[in-house]
C-alpha cells in the first residue's frame, strides 16, 4: 500500500471526488491556504494499491509519498 498527499484548486474538488469514488478510493480531504501562491487549495491523502497509486501519480504532481506501514 501506498500513502499519497497531493492538492488541487477548489474549483476541482467535486470532479476529484467523484473521479476518486469512480476508482473506489474515499479520500481524506481537508480546505489549505498555499502561502506561496497565496491561494487556497484542497489537500487529498489517500492511501492505495500501486496500480490505484500509478493513475493518481499520472493525473497530479504529488507533495508526498511513502509506503505505507500499518501498525
Amino acid at each position: 500500500m501506498i500513502k499519497m498527499f497531493y492538492t488541487v484548486s477548489p474549483a476541482l474538488k467535486g470532479t476529484e471526488l467523484q473521479w476518486l469514488h469512480d476508482q473506489k478510493v474515499y479520500p481524506a480531504c481537508q480546505d489549505l491556504f498555499d502561502w506561496k501562491t497565496n491561494t487556497p487549495v484542497i489537500g487529498f491523502g489517500v492511501i492505495v494499491n500501486p496500480e490505484t497509486a500509478l493513475a493518481i501519480k499520472l493525473r497530479h504532481k504529488l507533495e508526498m509519498q511513502s509506503e505505507y506501514k500499518q501498525r
